[in-house]
């Protein structure tokens, strides 16, 4: 009952998909400079929920939670480019977070 990522076999495409009305919606993902398409599909879920953006996005409905699946085809376009926009930097911060909570 949420947003899903489903990916092929060897994660080169992923797209995102409503697991309540089984329906898939959103941009194709593909790999990335060492991301597989499934990571970068979960990553840009993760940043939908943290960035402020999030309410610059034309939404079907205004309700408070941050859910891929309430934004119109507009917003989710201008979401995913946003999101691309900033990746690597995404990717460096996650992975910092990373090394500093093994110390």
């Amino acid at each position: 009952m949420a947003v899903q990522v489903l990916a092929d076999h060897y994660r080169n495409h992923a797209v995102l998909y409503c697991s309540t009305s089984d329906w898939a919606f959103g941009p194709v993902f593909s790999e990335h400079e060492g991301h597989d398409a499934e990571e970068r599909a979960e990553a840009f879920l993760r940043w939908i929920a943290m960035t402020a953006a999030w309410f610059t996005y034309e939404r079907s409905l205004t309700a408070g939670r941050r859910d891929a699946r309430l934004l119109t085809e507009e917003g989710l376009e201008r979401a995913y480019a946003d999101w691309q926009a900033q990746e690597a930097d995404q990717w460096t911060r996650e992975e910092a977070a990373m090394f500093a909570e093994e110390d």
